[in-house]
């Protein structure tokens, strides 16, 4: 007689299915009119004004985010440099904007931001700002050197997830944070470079292999194993952006060395020189 394993079999249907049901996607605001409420643009409806729908990501945001296309673009937004030309989010009312992903998000999220005053940026493990906090980012004010009132400086914040966000809250001055695109669920973009102390070097001389992992709006965490040869030699984390490692025992000739980051919520990366010895 034949297993009946329909049951299992839908089991692992409906995990696949959670699997694949996290919010991923790059929000930029765009097609989105001047001073229009976003309302259901991401959540296969439409803006205020009648603009969509856009990407459904299933976004949910709280009814006072608003965004504002750049006077240089026809709008009434005195800004400039906004990343991608596209419009960004502020908020005229209120003490801040919450964004509710209905289907959480995980792994990591980064946006732009531009403030003439500090904010606050809340990653919640709840829907509406609820729940433990997962992290919480001072969005210092970063317009020095721009004309009065204008914003021109937009820099980025990362938040590498290990657990699902259930929300995330800008919290301000009104009228004085502006927020720009936003990727949400992905590794954060990640660097790494990898420098020897002496190339050539002598055979039995120590040669320190230095790898510097940068990371896009916060630090790198995680590790770089290191290989000779194809060997790991040593796994090292990162510590203030570095992480090294030396090696006294290196063949006469040319030897590969890599260093390779991973880290949850980053993006793995690797970097390799040739090690010349003597």
């Amino acid at each position: 007689m034949r297993r009946r394993t329909y049951g299992f079999v839908i089991l692992v249907l409906l995990a696949s299915v959670v699997s694949r049901a996290q919010t991923k996607g790059i929000v930029t605001f765009g097609s989105l009119k001047n001073l229009e409420y976003i309302n259901d643009f991401y959540n296969g409806g439409t803006g205020s004004l009648g603009s969509g729908p856009g990407p459904n990501f299933g976004l949910q945001f709280t009814t006072n985010a608003q965004t504002i296309v750049s006077a240089s673009k026809g709008g009434s937004g005195n800004f400039i440099h906004n990343p991608g030309g596209y419009p960004v989010m502020f908020f005229q009312t209120g003490k801040n904007v919450t964004i509710t992903p209905t289907n959480g998000i995980q792994t990591g999220l980064w946006f732009y931001y531009s403030a003439l005053q500090a904010g606050v940026a809340t990653v919640y493990a709840g829907p509406n700002g609820t729940g433990n906090i997962l992290a919480s980012i001072t969005l210092t004010a970063n317009n020095s050197g721009c004309p009065t009132y204008k914003l021109c400086v937009w820099s980025p914040v990362g938040v590498p997830l290990t657990g699902t966000a259930g929300s995330i809250s800008f919290a301000g001055v009104p009228d004085y944070l502006a927020i720009g695109t936003m990727h949400l669920g992905s590794a954060l973009p990640t660097k790494i470079a990898l420098v020897s102390s002496q190339n050539p070097s002598v055979q039995g001389e120590p040669v320190t292999f230095t790898a510097t992992v940068t990371a896009t709006g916060t630090a790198a965490l995680g590790n770089v194993t290191f290989k000779a040869a194809g060997n790991v030699v040593g796994v090292v984390p990162v510590v203030g952006g570095t992480a090294s490692i030396t090696l006294s025992s290196l063949k006469v000739g040319s030897t590969q060395i890599s260093a390779k980051f991973q880290g949850t919520g980053f993006a793995t990366v690797v970097k390799s020189v040739f090690q010349v010895v003597n």
